[in-house]
């Protein structure tokens, strides 16, 4: 189904799919990809510093995109210091779905990442067909076999070359111990800086170091009369973090924005 020699990397911003990115680029069959991360504008600000890292290491291959919530654009072009830092291109999606993302309807990923890719690869790239090389891990069958399931309706094939190359979570940390820089976040506190399918765990301690971390995801639940999750607004949380224990349990769902 794929073009021969058309290949785009996803780049997610987290370590897993760094490593990925750089030894493809290494490999003669994968030297002219193309590199794409999408920004959503709530990052940390540690991730996009990682990824203008990445992309000084590898020669300034990366393509920053953002979602643009006009049907006939779908993305901007941006950069380091012209991404968005604030959420802008998720609010401007919330705004036009006219509620969040939640468990059960998690548009995110795919309106925020996966179709502004798409959208770039057709109208910039010239592509009709490629494939999507994505940075999932040996050791995470589940997301490589539900990520695997996306390309059943899409124009491009998706592959996992750490998958192929059995890379697991210890090697992709030995890995980043050996490099130059790294990717300067805690495990709790992910790409996206409070992602609703964190568990109620992660999301007190974040609520402890930087309760105004909350302010934009207490925001959006406010315009939309709608909850990120079900059992709780994100005000609720944080306001009963601040005078309560810590839990001692964690629910957090697999995503794309885990930094490793």
């Amino acid at each position: 189904m794929n073009e021969p020699g058309k290949y785009c990397i996803s780049f997610s911003g987290g370590r897993s799919s760094a490593l990925m990115t750089i030894e493809l680029l290494k490999d003669p069959n994968y030297s002219d990809a193309s590199v794409i991360f999408s920004n959503t504008g709530k990052e940390n600000e540690a991730t996009l510093q990682f990824v203008d890292n990445v992309n000084e290491y590898i020669g300034g291959r990366i393509i920053w995109i953002e979602y643009n919530p006009d049907p006939k654009a779908w993305f901007n072009v941006v950069d380091f210091k012209t991404a968005s830092r604030k959420g802008e291109p998720f609010e401007a999606l919330i705004k036009k779905r006219k509620y969040p993302p939640n468990r059960v309807a998690r548009f995110c990923t795919q309106d925020l990442k996966i179709r502004p890719m798409k959208k770039y690869c057709q109208r910039v790239l010239g592509w009709k067909n490629w494939t999507n090389m994505v940075g999932i891990r040996y050791d995470e069958p589940r997301r490589w076999n539900k990520s695997k399931s996306v390309e059943r309706n899409e124009v491009f094939d998706v592959e996992h070359p750490l998958v192929k190359w059995k890379i697991t979570k210890d090697m992709v940390i030995d890995y980043w111990r050996k490099m130059p820089f790294d990717l300067n976040l805690l495990e709790h506190q992910g790409n996206c800086d409070l992602c609703f399918l964190k568990g109620k765990k992660k999301k007190q301690a974040i609520a402890r170091e930087s309760p105004e971390k909350f302010d934009w995801w207490i925001e959006q639940e406010k315009k939309t009369g709608a909850t990120f999750v079900p059992d709780y607004t994100y005000e609720q949380l944080r306001s009963y973090v601040i005078k309560s224990p810590e839990f001692d349990f964690d629910d957090s769902i697999e995503c794309f924005c885990n930094i490793d």
